[in-house]
């Protein structure tokens, strides 16, 4: 599993280091999901809709490939309730938005009124410690590792019952990620003849 998180973090890190994101956002979700692919498919959703309305394209097959449009980094984090039950949002590092959005009220504001008015499951509220979606400015200092930390905190909780991929909380399926330049992705070659 070292490996796994190893090679995740060489994989994020790829992309950033060419892409570097501009903003951080957390969203939450109505239906307080209790599962990794609930959230990875309300997130699919929302992010189909962003893509959709920046682009212009009308249907999610017309979106155009990184990097003629803007890019994200998906993470499902797993939060616990005040009674002790496992419920997931989403953080998006967004990247490459050639300066769409002035402020990260803007971005807000896309999110929100534009992009996710009709997803029934993007929690809208505005009150304070209860925000469906709030937006700050990436901080490499912060965000570079935020989520990565995160994996290191959950591998320390005893709810390993709760484990999903061993605490891998990349979300593969609704992130674009960079290829890896070299093939081997941390494996070494064993030559016929050398065992």
């Amino acid at each position: 599993m070292l490996n796994l998180n190893l090679a995740t973090k060489k994989w994020i890190f790829n992309t950033w280091d060419v892409y570097e994101p501009e903003y951080f956002v957390s969203v939450l979700w109505s239906d307080m999901p209790t599962c990794p692919v609930k959230c990875s498919s309300h997130a699919s959703i929302l992010r189909n809709k962003i893509l959709c309305k920046t682009t212009g394209a009308s249907k999610c097959s017309r979106i155009p490939d990184l990097p003629h449009r803007l890019g994200m980094t998906t993470f499902c984090e797993r939060t616990f309730t005040q009674k002790g039950k496992v419920t997931y949002h989403t953080h998006l590092h967004i990247f490459n938005t050639n300066n769409r959005w002035r402020t990260p009220v803007d971005l807000d504001l896309f999110i929100r009124y534009q992009a996710g008015l009709r997803i029934e499951k993007l929690l809208k509220s505005d009150t304070e410690f209860n925000e469906g979606v709030v937006v700050k400015k990436w901080v490499r200092d912060h965000h570079r590792y935020y989520n990565l930390k995160e994996q290191e905190r959950q591998k320390r909780i005893t709810h390993t019952r709760y484990t999903q991929d061993k605490d891998l909380l990349l979300d593969p399926e609704n992130s674009d990620l960079l290829p890896m330049e070299l093939r081997s992705n941390g494996h070494k070659r064993v030559f016929a003849g050398s065992y």
